[in-house]
């Protein structure tokens, strides 16, 4: 009884995670769809709040280096494909790592080729490569964790639909 409710909660927690990354693609193709004097207003913006942070520990050219902007917006890139990552994962079950690099390197394609039609903006293939290695980072997390930590919950190793493992479930048609 114990296996089914855990395999019932683990079957919710997939679509959850699911529906969290579908949203999350949302939000990436929102900041996609940025023209790019909004994005450089947006970086710019990051970049004082940082400097606001060392009250003039670092000294302000620091932060208005054009490097600067640069370093913000790489690790935008790969801090939204690290969440993406972890997020697909996280919804992911049983299905294959393998698998789960094409879904991010097929977001991190349509990510960069969206971005030739705003104005302003270009497809980079680094970009691709720097979402994908972000993507792969929160892969790998998640898998390191669940392999932590799996060993301490007792888990079915056949899905809560199997009827031969809960007789009283009755599969949909």
């Amino acid at each position: 009884m114990m296996n089914a409710q855990i395999n019932r909660l683990k079957n919710w927690q997939g679509r959850w995670f699911g529906l969290l990354a579908l949203m999350w693609l949302g939000v990436m193709f929102w900041f996609s769809s940025q023209p790019s004097s909004e994005s450089s207003q947006l970086s710019g913006g990051v970049l004082q709040w940082l400097a606001d942070q060392t009250d003039g520990f670092i000294p302000l050219s620091v932060f208005l280096d054009p490097l600067a902007q640069t370093i913000i917006r790489k690790t935008a890139h790969f801090a939204n494909y690290l969440i993406l990552g972890v997020l697909v994962t996280l919804s992911g079950g049983r299905r294959k790592p393998l698998r789960l690099l094409i879904l991010g390197l097929l977001a991190a394609v349509f990510d960069e080729t969206h971005q030739v039609f705003v104005p302003g903006r270009s497809g980079e293939l680094r970009d691709v490569l720097l979402d994908l290695a972000g993507f792969a980072v929160g892969l790998v997390l998640v898998c390191g964790l669940q392999r932590l930590f799996c060993d301490q919950l007792p888990v079915d190793s056949k899905p809560v639909d199997d009827p031969a493992v809960h007789p009283g479930i009755k599969l949909r048609s």
